[in-house]
């Protein structure tokens, strides 16, 4: 399939995503610096990001429900990985209720609200991201149509624990099991992520360039770098305030997150630079999926903040203030050119 119009497009629920943990960050940083507004601005942008998954929820259920049409659209190599943004964000959205949503309203509605949001997220990562491997099995594309997005429906099994973490420690009796299911989904999407990350990088070097409308695609590696090591040590910090036993110290999670980190800054540099290249030959037509470039950098941004917090080091908590504010600059710049294309484009 390709998206002949914006409103057509299936990265739309990046939108979702992109707020969503904008919403986290904010968080953390008023959890790190003591700032109430961040907090208060926390809160409001986890409302906007719930308020934009209704708008969207309607279009992709109709998606959803036409059986023929969705099998073809995951068999497009370019644009069918984007559809897993639909349950990347309702999983984000129950790491965000979770986390923010007890401040916002009572304590028992949050985890309700994170629950049903969780588990709807994970069936649909399970069915979307077992039907898009399956058609790319059996599609003929070659090493050409890979592309940043192929880590979108696998490494989204990074998101489980993370959107667990919040109902592990609010649930004691059904931690156990809980953290259980959360090492299964983390282990899924690590070694999913080194799988299709691989794939990326030959794409890269024995290919032609990415072309101009696939440049947010490049970000992406960001996202699994930075989740890599959050979700494991926000799972073992919920794991030891719940009580349970038999598992490594939470601080046992920051060599990997450390890891992640190093790689992600890395990868950001490099796909800077292609960036640059990009525009210099003409520049990067707008569409929805430039929200790919904001989930990556928000998740770089809650990594570095939770090492920063979780080691008391102020240079990399002043680190993580940075790279927040950056996200913030960033997804007000995708905002803004969203609605500008949205205003050039007729509605189908």
């Amino acid at each position: 399939m390709t998206a002949t119009s914006p409103y057509r497009h299936p990265a739309w629920f990046g939108s979702v995503m992109g707020t969503g943990a904008l919403a986290l960050a904010l968080s953390a940083q008023a959890a790190t610096w003591g700032w109430a507004w961040a907090n208060t601005l926390g809160q409001a942008t986890l409302a906007l990001a719930s308020g934009l998954a209704l708008l969207l929820l309607p279009r992709y259920a109709t998606r959803l429900a036409d059986g023929g049409g969705l099998r073809a659209e995951l068999a497009d190599p370019g644009h069918g990985a984007m559809l897993a943004t639909l349950p990347a964000g309702l999983l984000v959205l129950a790491a965000g209720w979770g986390r923010i949503g007890p401040t916002l309203v009572p304590e028992q509605v949050a985890v309700w609200t994170a629950g049903v949001l969780l588990v709807a997220g994970v069936v649909l990562a399970l069915a979307i991201g077992l039907g898009w491997s399956a058609s790319m099995l059996r599609g003929t594309q070659g090493l050409e149509a890979v592309n940043g997005g192929w880590l979108i429906p696998p490494v989204m099994n990074l998101l489980v624990p993370l959107a667990l973490a919040p109902l592990i420690v609010a649930i004691p009796t059904a931690a156990p099991l809980l953290v259980l299911i959360g090492f299964a989904f983390y282990g899924a999407g690590a070694i999913l992520f080194l799988a299709i990350l691989t794939l990326l990088v030959a794409r890269l070097a024995l290919r032609d360039p990415m072309p101009a409308g696939m440049a947010a695609s490049l970000w992406i590696p960001l996202a699994p770098a930075g989740v890599l090591g959050l979700a494991l040590l926000r799972l073992l910090q919920a794991a030891a305030e719940a009580g349970v036993s038999g598992l490594p110290s939470p601080s046992a999670a920051i060599p990997v997150a450390a890891m992640g980190i190093g790689f992600g800054l890395w990868w950001a540099a490099f796909a800077g630079w292609e960036l640059r290249r990009i525009r210099r030959g003409g520049g990067v037509p707008v569409h929805p999926g430039w929200w790919g470039f904001v989930f990556p950098v928000a998740a770089m941004a809650l990594s570095i903040t939770a090492v920063g917090a979780a080691t008391d080091v102020w240079l990399v908590e002043a680190v993580g203030l940075l790279a927040t504010a950056a996200l913030v600059v960033l997804w007000c710049y995708v905002a803004v050119r969203t609605i500008r294309m949205l205003g050039r484009t007729s509605r189908p």
